[in-house]
């Protein structure tokens, strides 16, 4: 908490917040365009409606009307001939999760400006791809969920399984995609010792942030008196901010393992030297 403090991270994660929002249509529309590529032209979509169900229902509402005209109104030609602007756009939210994953592991001086845009810019791209395939299955998850109904005794017993089924396998995903952020994006050498902590804390966070966050903003007809037509995009922006929060206190943990590590390293070094 302390290095979260000094860091500054959480106006780090509104900068991340604010970065996603700039970038969030312009990578939904590649992961599109990748989808339609591969033969799946409804993909993108399934990715969406999938990611936003752990979602608050005021996000929800405010965004997916937004998305879909987003993604039934875009042109190929438009693409094909914007593809790397677009590809520029999609990656600025990466960029800022690198910049405040070096303040967390102390980076001073990290890489310079085209080697970094080069580096998020070939992550955007993977994630991208990593996230099609992993949300727009449609062969395991029926599977799954026939196993579910079939092992329940009781129509209630069936949703506590399919919820548990259903976090269970976010937090999975989770934290295969934290380790990969903290594993890639810093400008720093690291091992799994040095992801794995995190990875499994952040993902965590995110859940019980996600559900505060969903029994919070129920009251959004008070939400709508304050910020009135702006109230699902305030409500889009706390739930982002509250996910970089999540990913950046996740590397902060990292790092002080990382630290302390070092220290440990550098007095046995002294000790030996001294015997």
């Amino acid at each position: 908490m302390r290095r979260y403090i000094e860091h500054q991270s959480a106006s780090q994660a509104g900068s991340i917040a604010f970065s996603t929002v700039i970038a969030m249509f312009p990578l939904l529309i590649l992961v599109s365009a990748a989808a339609a590529f591969l033969g799946k032209p409804g993909s993108a979509a399934q990715l969406v409606s999938r990611v936003l169900d752990y979602a608050p229902a005021l996000v929800q509402q405010s965004i997916q009307p937004v998305i879909g005209e987003v993604l039934g109104q875009r042109s190929q030609a438009l693409l094909a001939v914007g593809f790397f602007g677009t590809l520029w756009a999609a990656s600025s939210g990466m960029q800022a999760v690198r910049t405040g994953l070096n303040k967390a592991y102390g980076v001073n001086r990290g890489l310079s400006f085209w080697q970094a845009r080069l580096k998020v810019t070939a992550f955007t791209v993977v994630v991208g791809l990593g996230s099609l395939a992993t949300f727009s299955s449609v062969v395991v998850m029926p599977y799954v969920w026939q196993l579910v109904a079939a092992t329940a005794d009781s129509p209630t017993q069936a949703v506590w399984l399919g919820d548990g089924v259903r976090y269970g396998s976010a937090y999975l995903v989770l934290c295969v995609m934290y380790a990969l952020i903290y594993a890639w994006l810093p400008d720093i050498r690291q091992r799994l010792g040095t992801v794995l902590p995190g990875a499994l804390i952040g993902p965590v966070l995110w859940l019980l942030a996600a559900g505060l966050l969903a029994h919070v903003l129920r009251a959004a007809g008070k939400l709508m008196l304050v910020y009135g037509g702006f109230a699902g995009v305030i409500a889009l922006l706390v739930f982002l901010y509250a996910s970089a929060a999540t990913l950046l206190f996740g590397a902060e943990f990292n790092g002080v393992l990382r630290d302390r590590a070092k220290a440990r390293r550098a007095g046995e070094g002294v000790e030996a030297s001294q015997g």
